[in-house]
């Protein structure tokens, strides 16, 4: 009865909390776009051959690492402004950085096809333009938060979902190949702008005419951590992440990294849906609990940690056992081995699962140096792994299962970190 009470004051509580319901929208939203991604994929992979989906994972490793930069971080400054007059002019440095950055990034693609260097990538003429359509995405959407505009937020969501995948099937279809998959990322990257810009654009386009020369770089003098502290820290993480990729490109090929491309994609599901939401929602409760009372914040990471182990072992051992057959089966037959590196994949998740919510306190406590170590750490783990991997001619399944077991490491590394910076607070609460 006791824990009916709870559940039912709980329910109360998230039913009266406009956050929670902004988070809830938010959330429900991408749920329902990677439900459709899910339920489609099967449709996409009968489609295109694995090969063509590895050249479409390259892509979008090469568009995450280099749009972490494409605003220097500055669009992170449009919420926070004090007001909307400051704040459409910190939105304007951010649009000049992103054209300045693209026009770069463009020059420097054309510079190689003249010097006619090995990069070996034919579709590299479409990076920029991904780069332009997210990084106008990410500016419009720091603008909706700052105005709470949550509805449009998880509206996006969806219609970038569902443009992505009719443009996939659409062009697949047409046997446009590996610029199909392209088309589609690029095409469903960009399908919110226009929502997410239509009130500014419409109720408060006047807000443009406190643009000018001098305010643009008072932003860039008040925001300038964002580019020297953050968007450093993000591009390392993000080379933690995307690293591998180019790696696994050089060592095995296009059809190796289609089957890695889609086995990484399905296995972290249970990441998307459950860990990142468990991960905000422990962020809220730490950071409201976290510096009066450790103890009762000692006491919720273990009980997380038990609940999100309990979660996260059935679909690791179903993995496990099914992968080859389930990819096999759902996928086609010309998807078996996605379903082997799934199953190599699947611990690495379900650490990945159970250990990094926690890691939130990192934020709680201030510990962003003990942070940056640990994705410097990271960092050179990963390359050395592939280094490792190069040096003794390493099969794909070998290097695969040597990063997962050095990320598990890492994972399992950040928990006990978080349990001892936990510690050390009801030590000195005392």
């Amino acid at each position: 009865m006791a824990w009916r009470g709870k559940k039912v004051k709980l329910f109360n509580k998230i039913s009266n909390n406009n956050f929670t319901k902004s988070v809830l929208l938010v959330s429900g939203g991408t749920a329902f776009a990677q439900l459709l991604n899910t339920v489609l994929s099967p449709v996409i992979s009968r489609i295109y051959l694995p090969e063509e989906y590895g050249v479409l994972t390259l892509y979008t490793s090469i568009l995450g690492f280099l749009t972490i930069i494409s605003s220097l971080k500055y669009e992170h400054g449009i919420a926070i402004a004090d007001n909307d007059k400051k704040a459409i002019n910190v939105l304007t440095l951010s649009l000049i950085i992103l054209f300045i950055f693209v026009s770069l990034i463009t020059l420097i693609f054309v510079l190689i096809k003249v010097i006619n260097l090995d990069f070996n990538f034919k579709y590299s003429f479409l990076i920029p333009i991904g780069i332009f359509t997210t990084g106008l995405y990410r500016i419009f959407m720091q603008w909706s938060f700052r105005k709470k505009n949550f509805k449009s937020i998880s509206k996006t969501k969806v219609s970038q979902s569902i443009f992505s995948n009719i443009t996939k099937i659409s062009l697949g279809i047409l046997n446009f190949s590996s610029v199909g998959l392209i088309l589609g990322n690029i095409i469903g990257g960009s399908a919110g702008i226009r929502t997410l810009s239509s009130q500014l654009r419409k109720s408060e386009r006047n807000l443009f005419k406190s643009v000018n020369k001098k305010r643009i770089i008072w932003s860039a003098k008040r925001y300038v951590n964002f580019p020297i502290f953050l968007a450093p820290s993000q591009l390392l993480n993000a080379a933690g992440i995307h690293v591998p990729i180019f790696f696994l490109t050089f060592m095995y090929g296009n059809q190796m990294l289609g089957f890695y491309g889609l086995a990484n994609t399905l296995v972290n599901i249970p990441t998307l849906l459950v860990g990142n939401s468990v991960g905000d929602v422990f962020y809220g409760e730490a950071a409201n609990i976290g510096k009066k009372e450790p103890e009762r914040l000692k006491k919720l990471s273990i009980v997380l940690f038990k609940k999100l182990l309990l979660i996260g072992i059935i679909p690791l051992i179903v993995v496990i056992l099914f992968g080859p057959y389930f990819f096999s089966i759902v996928f086609g037959s010309n998807w078996h081995e996605a379903g082997i590196y799934a199953r190599i994949l699947s611990f690495m998740v379900f650490t990945r699962l159970i250990f990094m919510p926690i890691s939130r306190v990192f934020e709680v406590y201030e510990k962003q140096k003990e942070a940056l170590y640990l994705d410097m750490l990271r960092f050179t783990l990963v390359l050395l792994v592939f280094i490792f991997s190069i040096l003794m001619s390493l099969n794909p399944y070998w290097t695969v299962s040597l990063y997962c077991l050095v990320m598990s490491l890492i994972y399992f590394l950040t928990f006990f970190l978080a349990q001892r910076i936990i510690n050390k607070e009801i030590i000195s609460n005392d």
